[in-house]
């Protein structure tokens, strides 16, 4: 669907993420595969999937089911895929091995998440955009509190599930730079509201070029500079 490439460029690249792990293995795609999202109340992936059948679940309204936040009303191997894109990083840390356990339960194939990663790059960048809102007297946005609350993705956290889980794959993706650069552009306006409409309309046009670019740039192993982990568990 084309609508897909004109979300906004860090919603498009982690969805295209996991939406790669799943059409890797699909050698016939005309037999019916469920997928169940955690976390993902907008249902975002269905633009990417739409021959798959998707059923999201959240805290939140919007969910096609509500849970609790500490356990997944769903069977065992009820579903092919069981996705997360970025929701383990507004829960606690040490629920986070727990939640990614209930997945797995759930999963018949394979258990995929993305999630942001605490990189020094990164840590920086959150600490200064904090600071920014601080200055500005502007309410911090609520995904950003929690970030700075319950904290990014660690390396040990990912050495975590890579020991309790053996087939456990650890990606390193995404590019600070690049998420610095979405953001300010999203933000920028000029007054008066004509001018905003045109830039409004432009800003498709980024989410378009960027979105199509972005997949050839963003696997990084470093350290220092990734902004996301994926983490891949086959059944």
């Amino acid at each position: 669907m084309f609508s897909k490439y004109l979300l906004p460029p860090d919603v498009f690249i982690r969805h295209w993420l996991i939406v790669e792990e799943i059409e890797k293995n699909r050698i016939n795609k005309s037999s019916q595969v469920s997928l169940l999202d955690v976390g993902g109340s907008l249902g975002e992936i269905r633009k990417f999937l739409p021959d798959i059948k998707v059923i999201t679940t959240d805290v939140v309204v919007g969910a096609d089911v509500l849970y609790d936040g500490k356990k997944l009303p769903f069977k065992k191997g009820e579903y092919d895929y069981v996705v997360s894109i970025d929701t383990l990083e507004h829960i606690p840390s040490d629920r986070r091995l727990h939640l990614i356990g209930q997945m797995i339960k759930i999963a018949k194939r394979k258990m995929i998440l993305i999630a942001p990663f605490a990189s020094i790059e990164h840590e920086k960048y959150e600490k200064e955009l904090v600071e920014e809102f601080d200055s500005a007297k502007l309410t911090i946005p609520s995904y950003l509190q929690e970030h700075r609350k319950y904290g990014l993705i660690t390396t040990a956290q990912m050495n975590e599930v890579s020991k309790k889980y053996y087939s456990a794959v650890c990606k390193l993706v995404g590019r600070v730079w690049l998420d610095k650069l979405n953001f300010r552009v999203h933000l920028f306006e000029i007054n008066p509201g004509k001018v905003n409409r045109l830039i409004y309309y432009l800003k498709f046009i980024w989410n378009l070029v960027i979105n199509i670019i972005s997949p050839l740039i963003i696997i990084n192993d470093d350290k220092n500079t990734a902004s996301r982990v994926t983490i891949v568990i086959d059944k």
